[in-house]
């Protein structure tokens, strides 16, 4: 008997050292995964030629030249003015031009692409009588689109504004932060708009390297079991409740009619642009619930809609995939099917 007891004491220790052993292999393996995907994954691009801002959160630097930032030859330039452009702009438009200022997210900066290929430079390709103001701003909301026109875009004369956005850019209108940077936040007063969260706070850089890295540090075995014993195993949604995106919904009403009062005031016209992202060439719910509010306020308030969406469904299924990079945003060809689109718009004799 005792002979037996120690063979299967010897079996247990062992079967022990095993289990611990292939632990210690999965966990090792786990983390090598992650830290090499977390090597991988780049920061936010944005922070090689962007600056802290009181009271927008962040803006491009002025007068930075990035001559590969997107790849080789894929450069990124500021003006003095910090809009991507190869060079300033005058107060007053040119003779014998029409200038169109072009405000949105990163979608409208031209993440990923040339200062000429974004979309907005190539409108004024297409057309030469136009001159574009390129006031994209990689990872603003309609808030910081609407602060930042105000901020440095009224002060120029122009004939055409449009404001593009992604259905995103009305979610990020929630928080009070994106990626790890601080931001402000709109809000109503009787029917007057308001800033909130003013300074807006500086942030670390850890703090932003913890945002752009937390899916990867989020599939660690032993953060997802921690989340599980603290009853978090579900994910963080950025899904909006009900009553959040009515008061959004109502905050958007009032940014688009001080947009359209200070257009009419310049003499010029405000066109709200819809912009696709891949995952739109299919019904999206999310995104139809928009674009059906902008459509009828854009109609309620007298305002130019383009639904860019509609455009993109247009596009055969085995083309769509060549109009979208590999990060979301728009390829060299996306960026010249929405400015060939848009162009059809502007409506130019």
């Amino acid at each position: 008997m005792t002979r037996f007891l120690k063979a299967v004491k010897v079996v247990f220790i062992n079967v022990v050292v095993l289990v611990l052993l292939l632990a210690l292999l999965e966990g090792g393996a786990s983390l090598l995964f992650i830290t090499r995907q977390v090597l991988r994954t780049p920061g936010v691009s944005e922070q090689s030629h962007s600056r802290y801002h009181e009271t927008i959160g962040w803006v491009s630097l002025p007068n930075v030249h990035l001559p590969h930032l997107y790849g080789p030859g894929m450069h990124l330039r500021t003006n003095a003015q910090g809009f991507r452009s190869d060079r300033d702009f005058t107060r007053e438009v040119p003779p014998g031009k029409t200038r169109v200022v072009c405000s949105g997210d990163s979608f409208t900066l031209g993440f990923g692409v040339s200062n000429d290929q974004a979309w907005c430079q190539r409108l004024a390709a297409l057309d030469a009588r136009l001159e574009a103001v390129n006031m994209g701003q990689g990872g603003y909301g309609l808030d910081q689109v609407y602060l930042w026109y105000l901020h440095a875009g009224v002060a120029l004369a122009h004939d055409v504004h449009l404001v593009a956005f992604i259905t995103d850019d009305f979610l990020r209108m929630q928080s009070d932060r994106f990626l790890g940077y601080g931001k402000p936040l709109l809000g109503l007063h009787g029917d007057s708009i308001v800033v909130r969260n003013r300074p807006v706070p500086r942030t670390s850089s850890f703090t932003r390297w913890r945002a752009s890295q937390g899916h990867a540090i989020g599939n660690l075995n032993m953060v997802q079991l921690a989340h599980r014993v603290m009853g978090r195993d579900k994910p963080a949604t950025a899904a909006s409740t009900p009553q959040r995106t009515q008061e959004t919904r109502a905050i958007a009403s009032r940014v688009f009619a001080h947009l359209e009062r200070i257009n009419r005031g310049k003499g010029s016209r405000l066109v709200l642009v819809h912009l696709p992202g891949p995952g739109d060439y299919r019904r999206n719910d999310a995104t139809t619930s928009w674009r059906e509010f902008v459509r009828g306020e854009a109609a309620r308030q007298g305002i130019t809609f383009v639904d860019m969406v509609d455009a993109l469904r247009r596009v055969p299924p085995e083309e769509v995939n060549d109009l979208f990079a590999p990060n979301s945003h728009y390829s060299v060809a996306g960026n010249e099917f929405v400015a060939r689109e848009l162009v059809k718009h502007l409506a130019m004799p």
